[in-house]
């Protein structure tokens, strides 16, 4: 996980007497995790040497399926915009490689899987058994909790990739569509079986520093030990030098990264490295800040074409065939028109003050809707209400009378994800209503507004079944102007015509209702 040092740096300086990270380490993902794919890691290097890796000219579509962990009352969620932003910034780091993520929905779960409700999913990962009855079989899973690992890092982690799981978990702070925030390409980079630019510094701790990063204070300074400090049970791991001489042997295992003791981690920032480090051969140290892999925080991130390399091969190795697949998008790119929404009006006042009905256009290439609602455009009270849909329409419930509310609408699907929003506000009436529900039909008013004194219809889908109901309608007061009772309407499409001859300009409430739902659409009527 990246960045950590970041995050210590805010408490007044104190970074450097924590404890050192003995079990997950300051990335979660530790030295003994990188070991245990070493073997995953040498057979993807040779097959590029050897010239196995396709060449890139087709993209490869990688499935994805992110658990949205809760406590054990179902709070504390990631929000599905920051998935789909994110979503976003990863693609944007792949793209040298061709390699294109998407949401493949789980079987039983859907887009998203929300079903994980745990306190040992959420603040740690001690129930795997929880985790791997939720896994998606034929995606890369990524758990969004609350903190992230087990052990002495649980709390300073920010997120982890498990090779005995072959999952990513992340702290939810950490999914947030920042393009200076490489948390989750670095744990995608691990799953692809890269390592740390800066392999065996990841637990270094040396009294009283006790800091994971080679500096000043360090013995022997400025000139690095021949052997990195962590001593994996496989044996020791080297030093890499300067100049390259050992770089097919030493820390990551790649020669076009540069040399880097965990620098990162005793730095704010993505300035360039002048510590005045050198290598065990006495060169100063010029390690790449920049790199996914590396500890360097706030950086226009990247992957060197080694590591892209090796990424491709892991890719098409037999470990990953389970991620195979046909899948082609229903677009690549998805245009959110400017008049989106479309009722209620901006500032209008809802028919009812516990429900309301919001409808938008329907999209060309998306294939789902983010719909949010909130009493402020920041999206982040208590009131916050969230929905994915397929269809262009939702009923909202559980609002309160008398209170303005926001509300926006995202088109995306299952790949693209990065379409702009539409956002409208509206108050709700002080009038009770009895609660619609979205899944009997499709009712709209046509034309609306209409002329007073011209024919008025009312449009209605029942896919399911014919159905016979009442018809009212009311004036803005409240009151009952028209009355058609016992109306029958067939099942799929129909038009039936609303007498509203002797009605006047303004505003109508129309009803269609019986025993087991009641639909109200508005209707404004003005003379022309």
């Amino acid at each position: 996980m990246k960045k950590l040092f970041f995050l210590l740096l805010l408490f007044e300086g104190l970074a450097f007497s924590l404890p050192a990270q003995v079990e997950n380490g300051a990335c979660g993902t530790s030295t003994a995790d990188q070991a245990a794919y070493t073997e995953r890691l040498l057979a993807n290097i040779a097959a590029v040497n050897a010239g196995q890796v396709a060449e890139r000219g087709a993209v490869q579509y990688v499935p994805l399926c992110f658990h949205l962990v809760g406590d054990a009352s179902g709070g504390g969620k990631a929000r599905e915009r920051d998935i789909l932003n994110q979503l976003c910034v990863l693609n944007q780091a792949f793209e040298p490689m061709e390699m294109r993520f998407y949401l493949r929905p789980h079987p039983t779960y859907g887009l998203f899987d929300y079903s994980i409700n745990n306190e040992n999913v959420y603040n740690n990962q001690s129930n795997s058994l929880l985790m791997q009855n939720r896994r998606h079989t034929t995606a890369l899973n990524i758990y969004v909790v609350n903190q992230a690992g087990t052990g002495p890092g649980n709390g300073t982690t920010l997120a982890y990739y498990s090779p005995s799981n072959d999952w990513i978990v992340s702290r939810r702070d950490q999914i947030n569509g920042l393009n200076s925030n490489g948390t989750l390409p670095h744990e995608v980079g691990h799953f692809f079986s890269l390592r740390h630019t800066f392999y065996g510094w990841e637990e270094y701790s040396d009294e009283p520093a006790r800091s994971p990063c080679f500096r000043p204070d360090a013995p022997g300074w400025p000139i690095a030990p021949a052997i990195a400090p962590y001593k994996p049970g496989g044996g020791p791991i080297f030093t890499e030098h300067q100049d390259g001489s050992n770089c097919t042997t030493a820390a990551d295992l790649l020669c076009d990264t540069p040399p880097d003791y965990n620098f990162g981690f005793c730095q704010n920032g993505c300035s360039n490295y002048n510590g005045g480090a050198r290598d065990p051969k006495g060169e100063l140290v010029n390690p790449m800040e920049n790199n996914y892999m590396g500890y360097f925080s706030n950086c226009n991130y990247e992957f060197t074409p080694q590591q892209q390399a090796v990424i491709l091969a892991d890719r098409q190795s037999a470990t990953r065939n389970y991620l195979n697949n046909s899948f082609a998008p229903a677009a690549l790119q998805i245009n959110t028109p400017e008049d989106l929404l479309l009722d209620p009006p901006n500032g209008a006042t809802t028919t009812f003050s516990n429900q309301v009905r919001l409808e938008w256009r329907p999209v060309a290439g998306a294939t789902y809707y983010l719909l949010e609602v909130d009493r402020v455009a920041t999206y982040n009270t208590s009131a916050f209400q969230s929905f994915v849909v397929a269809t262009n329409s939702k009923i909202v419930t559980g609002l309160e009378g008398n209170r303005q509310y926001f509300w926006r609408v995202r088109p995306f699907n299952e790949y693209v994800t990065c379409a702009a929003t539409r956002q409208r506000n509206f108050r709700t009436s002080t009038i009770e209503g009895e609660i619609e529900t979205d899944s009997l039909m499709a009712v709209k008013i046509v034309p609306n507004p209409a002329s007073v004194g011209g024919a008025v219809g009312i449009y209605v889908n029942a896919p399911d079944a014919a159905f016979e109901a009442d018809i009212r309608v009311f004036d803005a007061m409240g009151r009952q102007v028209r009355v058609l009772n016992g109306v029958g309407f067939p099942k799929g499409e129909s038009t039936l015509e609303l007498p509203v001859e002797g009605l006047g300009n303004g505003l109508y409430f129309v009803a269609i209702e019986n025993a087991e739902m009641r639909i109200v659409r508005r209707l404004f009527l003005a003379r022309h």
